[in-house]
């Protein structure tokens, strides 16, 4: 039986103070995530090294954790700091050739977009596939695609329009097309479900403190089990061999799961604050999250079209997610200070409002939204 979303929402202290649909950049720390940020630190600070050993236990059970919720396998999960940590640990993790190249998308995040530009010393060229009316179409995605590409690169959800790519069908044309897979999840996890087997995913990085509601400085790094030996520690380090206990044995060989890229030393109270919201986001279930979401947002986009907004974020089937952007007569600005005003916190991105409610919303925040327009 399941606990009714209220019972959720009193664990977020900000639905005290403001009506947030700001998720897209950062979910503020929910309950559970801070009680164990507390007793972390609470232990450390009382008993110092002694504290550890249940710490380490508990961040293998975090990593089972979020392979569960992607559908991967634990040893193919690595902590970084973020999303950006996460894509270039693939670029520059890689072996490049000159004349190979990349395919991405036009409007990617910069952190989806820096890491393979800088691979062009290697001789390596990044291809920058266009957005046709805020959308990424799959075709456009194949033709890009030659005997020389080596990876595609888009997001779960487009940060700047909201629109959710056919990860399915991207990740069969890669594997039809002998192409390397990499996924930035940051706008997706957490609030879309993903299964990287189902998706033919080789790589996706997160960063938690977004849709996954976790805190800064942690990210998920996802590698498919087949391609882990192939993909060097960017940050190779005391804790990237087999055995980092040996600490004279410098001959060792790499770990082969995906921990090999972390650093040496993690973060383990937001490691471990994040497994306690994680522990939330499975309780209440991926489903009914999405589920959730997508009400929220289709009563936010039934009112904008009822005001006559113009909406940039898709509202075909299987392309909306929990990112909407729309554009009013005004300055997209001017509403976001009203909006501040009146304790709504609200995004402007790219010349346009952005909004992004979560799991723990309700309608009524979203109503106290369309009547500011």
């Amino acid at each position: 039986m399941h606990k009714p979303l209220s019972h959720y929402r009193a664990l977020f202290p900000v639905t005290e103070h403001y009506a947030y649909l700001n998720h897209a950049a950062c979910t503020p720390l929910p309950r559970p995530g801070l009680d164990e940020l507390a007793r972390h630190w609470a232990a450390q600070s009382t008993m110092g090294t002694l504290s550890e050993p249940p710490d380490w236990e508990r961040i293998e059970e975090v990593r089972a954790s979020m392979a569960r919720l992607i559908g991967a396998k634990p040893t193919e999960i690595g902590w970084v700091q973020n999303t950006a940590m996460a894509i270039a640990t693939v670029a520059h993790g890689l072996d490049w050739s000159e004349g190979d190249n990349i395919v991405t998308v036009q409007g990617e995040f910069p952190a989806n977009v820096y890491p393979w530009l800088d691979l062009q010393h290697h001789g390596v060229e990044t291809r920058f596939v266009p957005q046709r009316d805020n959308r990424v179409l799959v075709e456009d995605i194949a033709a890009a695609i030659d005997e020389r590409t080596r990876l595609v690169s888009v997001s779960v959800v487009e940060f700047a329009t909201g629109f959710r790519n056919d990860l399915a069908a991207i990740g069969r044309l890669c594997r039809e097309r002998g192409v390397l897979f990499n996924v930035d999840g940051i706008q997706g996890l957490g609030a879309l479900q993903v299964d990287v087997r189902e998706a033919n995913i080789d790589f996706m990085g997160a960063g938690t403190h977004k849709w996954l509601m976790g805190p800064h400085g942690v990210g998920v790094f996802y590698a498919r089990e087949e391609l882990i030996e192939g993909l060097s520690p960017i940050t190779a380090n005391w804790a990237s061999v087999v055995d980092r206990d040996d600490h004279l044995n410098y001959g060792q060989p790499w770990v082969g799961t995906a921990a090999r890229v972390e650093g040496s030393t993690r973060n383990v109270s937001g490691i471990l604050a994040f497994g306690a919201v994680l522990d939330m986001i499975h309780e209440v279930g991926p489903a009914r999250i999405e589920a959730r979401i997508m009400e929220l947002t289709g009563r936010l986009i039934d009112g904008l079209q009822e005001r006559g907004c113009d909406l940039i974020s898709s509202t075909r089937p299987g392309e909306r997610s929990g990112v909407v952007c729309f554009r009013t007569k005004g300055d997209p600005k001017e509403l976001f200070a009203r909006a501040q005003a009146e304790r709504i916190v609200i995004a402007v991105r790219v010349g346009a409002v952005r909004v992004a409610p979560h799991f723990y919303n309700n309608e009524e925040e979203i109503d106290r939204l369309l009547r500011l327009l």
